[in-house]
């Protein structure tokens, strides 16, 4: 029967059959159990007590050990997922990178099965001692929960909490891993997961009142029309919903990179599900909002200067993850062409559809498709903010001018992307930051020297993310609109450059030959 159950795993999952095989050795798990028991037994002697029940002449003769079970269970808490978060973070990530090392990891992408069950099977069979090990500690946790009085509600919870935090863990360390060869890999994400799953357990931890066993300091905020401050299990509902989420758009980007390591991290049809997702998530928190004590022109601002950095940091990981690299768009610009003109669709309608949903065109169109995502999203949220029109009209051309700038950063990502360099993640990033922030800096010296007003209001809002929500209420319409406009010519510099630079790489090599006969070399003397 044991063999029977052996074959099916192996027929199921080839990948975990091969991680336990090379794991599950006597030795090793007789180590991991002893290991696990001694903690526990550790853990027992630390949190008991000697309590006296009968005395003759002033001796003990009868006496009863005592268990504070409650600590022995919050000590746990925090053994069980760290295990998890740290040890078996860095036996996945350290063992990646060994077999990336040896070579082994391509060839297991060229073996028949499906990139997930490869996934799967190292997620789940690499820190299988790890699983052993907490396996024989879970029963003295339930035990220690449930003498305690702890709700078992709130132990199940815990579980769930763990377990997709750990996938979202995993994900990350393979992800992290598959884009960054470095050898310190597995040590920097341990030293990571342990301090994210210790911050995540101190929240578990602090919002639960121990004496009284009950949920406390939870707030009065709510997600549309859900209070979650005052649902103990609506919020850990939330809270679930929305780490599994999260897990599993990492868990497509790391898919999709082992596929293909020279691709991007996500699709541009994947891109626009999880930018509508994150605002939908994002417009939850502030939905209540006008509804409270924030109805002041200043607190729309607020909120939307920092609904605008929110939505930077999204999209610009967005950009980065659907711009593909040179050797992509070589390919889609000098083979597009091609297939454009033997498709049966108008050259047009393909063209568009490309740009839209392409796995090797330029992202710039898919990144104004996920700003205008991201405005239909909150442009019912605006409207009903119980401000005069003349604010709401303020708060739009600032919206305009923040999405005009996002629009620039996504253009100039992947026009860097296109230069031939050895890094070109690196030459992007690097200048991303530097059109970011050296803009604010000379600015903010230029500010210093004056004592009132503000200075080249224009420049601020051309160049400067964010800086409408601080200085639009001293600006001119004029101001403004030219601001914008100022905006729209730089991007249209920015197209026409990205567009000859894609015309230039998509240009046959043995053009610049036939065009000039005398480089080409004289048969006649060959022979």
């Amino acid at each position: 029967m044991f063999s029977t159950l052996i074959n099916r795993l192996g027929d199921w999952n080839p990948q975990l059959m091969r991680e336990l095989r090379g794991r599950l050795q006597l030795r090793n798990g007789c180590l991991v159990v002893a290991t696990s028991l001694m903690i526990q037994a550790s853990i027992l002697l630390s949190f008991s007590s000697q309590n006296c029940t009968s005395y003759v002449n002033n001796r003990c003769v009868e006496f009863v050990w005592k268990l504070d079970w409650l600590m022995i269970f919050r000590t746990l808490n925090w053994i069980l997922p760290l295990s998890l978060f740290s040890i078996g973070v860095y036996l996945l990530v350290s063992d990646w990178m060994q077999e990336h090392r040896r070579g082994t990891l391509n060839f297991i992408r060229l073996t028949p099965q499906s990139s997930q069950r490869i996934l799967w099977g190292k997620m789940l069979g690499v820190p299988i001692l790890v699983y052993l090990g907490l396996s024989f500690a879970v029963p003295l946790h339930w035990v220690a929960g449930i003498a305690a009085g702890v709700p078992l509600a709130w132990i199940i919870s815990f579980y769930a909490l763990s377990l997709v935090t750990c996938g979202l863990f995993y994900g990350l360390g393979l992800l992290n891993a598959s884009l960054t060869k470095a050898s310190y890999q597995g040590l920097a994400a341990s030293l990571i997961g342990a301090w994210l799953g210790s911050l995540f357990i101190g929240v578990l931890d602090w919002h639960f009142d121990w004496q009284n066993l009950t949920y406390r300091d939870l707030g009065n905020w709510s997600w549309f029309l859900w209070n979650l401050g005052e649902a103990p299990l609506q919020l850990t509902l939330w809270i679930l919903i929305t780490i599994s989420v999260s897990a599993y758009w990492v868990w497509q980007a790391t898919n999709r990179m082992f596929r293909n390591p020279n691709g991007t991290l996500l699709s541009k049809q994947q891109s626009y599900s999880l930018v509508g997702s994150v605002q939908i998530w994002l417009l939850g928190l502030f939905w209540s909002l006008p509804r409270q004590f924030l109805t002041s022109q200043d607190a729309l601002f607020g909120c939307l200067f920092g609904i605008s950095l929110f939505s930077l940091v999204v999209l610009l990981a967005v950009s980065f993850a659907i711009s593909p690299q040179r050797q992509s768009l070589l390919d889609w610009s000098r083979y597009g062409q091609f297939q454009r003109q033997n498709s049966m669709v108008k050259n047009v309608q393909m063209s568009w559809w490309e740009w839209l949903w392409g796995e090797k065109s330029p992202s710039s169109v898919a990144i104004a498709v996920n700003l205008g995502i991201t405005a239909i999203v909150w442009f019912p949220w605006l409207l009903r903010f119980p401000v005069a029109v003349n604010d709401k009209v303020k708060a739009i051309a600032g919206l305009l001018l923040c999405a005009n700038l996002i629009g620039f950063y996504a253009l100039l990502i992947q026009l860097m992307l296109i230069i031939r360099r050895k890094k070109p993640w690196i030459w992007a990033g690097s200048t991303l930051s530097m059109t970011i922030f050296v803009p604010l800096f000379i600015l903010s010296v230029i500010q210093v020297e004056f004592t009132s007003g503000v200075q080249l209001p224009g420049l601020w809002l051309v160049s400067v993310f964010g800086a409408p929500w601080i200085i639009l209420e001293q600006t001119s319409a004029f101001t403004v609109l030219f601001s914008v406009l100022g905006q729209w010519v730089i991007m249209a510099g920015l197209i026409m450059q990205l567009t000859r630079q894609l015309k230039r790489i998509g240009e046959s090599a043995s053009k610049p030959l036939f065009a000039n006969p005398n480089a080409l070399p004289n048969l006649s003397k060959v022979r």
